[in-house]
């Protein structure tokens, strides 16, 4: 059917819509900046709560260089994204008392999701947990190598929670040396190590399928298919784990 063009209603109505729909782009833009802002003191609230919980379309595949905490055949698995200079990163695992503090002030209930999972879960078979890196604060590098070269001492998460533990010191070569040294670690092999730059690429892939999988900031994590944005509490995880064991 031919439209009338000459309908003074129908003129009256097209500005009205075109009005209504910038307002609603106007307030897309600024949630979306609110939500998804980098690390600093302005967006740090957008880190704290993260986004609600998100199924992904397809499941993110393991690898042969992944590190892998718990039993393999666990029927849950969370790939961790994180950055060892992150702070947020750094309360996720239970460190940095100031971020977690600061978690505590909006929740009272809050606590560290990584130590809740892994004596609540990956401690009785039933998750597995994964850990790949995401640019998060851009100085975190250094140190995500040494954690790989440690793993090939079998000492990985060892070194993990003592960088994150002591993160002022992220990015100094001689301090996780020496970190690296008190976890068992030979320190000869890890220069070795770091000096022949073999873990370079396995970065820049771990942030490639990070971005794949819609990863916008640290920590992410995918429990399963799920993806959890920011420092959410280990209550959120809880609920998350228990619907995928209930549906096994």
């Amino acid at each position: 059917m031919e439209s009338n063009n000459n309908n003074p209603k129908r003129d009256y109505l097209v500005p009205i819509s075109i009005l209504i729909a910038g307002v609603l782009i106007a307030a897309a833009v600024i949630y979306s900046v609110g939500v998804k802002g980098s690390d600093n003191t302005a967006n740090k609230q957008a880190n704290v709560a993260g986004t609600a919980v998100s199924p992904l379309v397809s499941p993110l595949k393991l690898t042969s260089g992944d590190v892998v905490l718990g039993d393999a055949k666990a029927p849950v698995t969370i790939i961790v994204y994180s950055d060892p200079s992150c702070s947020f990163c750094a309360a996720a695992e239970g460190y940095n008392q100031q971020v977690i503090d600061y978690l505590k002030k909006g929740d009272p209930s809050w606590t560290p999701p990584t130590p809740g999972i892994i004596e609540n879960y990956v401690n009785t078979g039933k998750a597995k947990i994964v850990f790949r890196y995401y640019p998060g604060h851009g100085s975190g590098e250094l140190a995500m190598k040494a954690m790989f070269c440690a793993n090939e001492q079998g000492k990985f998460w060892q070194l993990k929670d003592k960088i994150f533990a002591n993160q002022e010191s992220v990015a100094d070569l001689a301090k996780i040396k020496g970190f690296a040294g008190e976890v068992g670690v030979d320190v000869s092999k890890i220069t070795e190590c770091l000096d022949s730059g073999k873990y370079n690429l396995r970065l820049t892939m771990d942030t490639a399928t990070g971005k794949a999988a819609g990863v916008s900031g640290t920590p992410a994590f995918f429990v399963n298919n799920t993806l959890i944005e920011g420092a959410r509490p280990f209550k959120d995880f809880k609920t998350v784990i228990d619907q995928l064991l209930t549906s096994k």
